[in-house]
């Protein structure tokens, strides 16, 4: 009975995991769940005017767990060299195969500020 019990809750954590990156498929990596919102990103001089600070942080708090900290990828794909920034915010707020849309969770700074945080090279 112990053993049924371990084998149901260990998927239902899998289906929950798979869920929270949108993903159709299995994977043993745990993306983040829950989108984080950060202040509203306020004009400091990026290059759109996005806060480089804010796109940092809507990153780690809610792209990480599937492209990596560093852009490079896992469940979700390689962002390193993405340089389209409207291609960026499009993904960010309507999602695509894979990924939730995050318009509603996040801010249109905070869209913007994690677009461009990405198109600059993580920089």
């Amino acid at each position: 009975m112990r053993r049924a019990l371990t084998a149901v809750v260990f998927a239902a954590l899998l289906v929950m995991a798979v869920a929270a990156c949108g993903s159709s498929s299995s994977s043993t990596e745990t993306p983040a769940s829950t989108p984080a919102t950060t202040p509203a990103a306020a004009d400091t001089g990026a290059p759109g005017g996005g806060d480089t600070s804010v796109g940092v942080a809507v990153f780690k708090s809610n792209c990480a767990g599937c492209h990596g900290t560093d852009g490079s990828g896992g469940v979700g794909p390689d962002l390193q060299g993405e340089d389209s920034l409207d291609k960026v915010i499009g993904q960010v707020t309507n999602g695509g195969v894979d990924m939730p849309p995050f318009e509603g969770q996040l801010s249109t700074a905070e869209i913007q500020s994690v677009a461009e945080y990405v198109t600059n090279g993580f920089n």
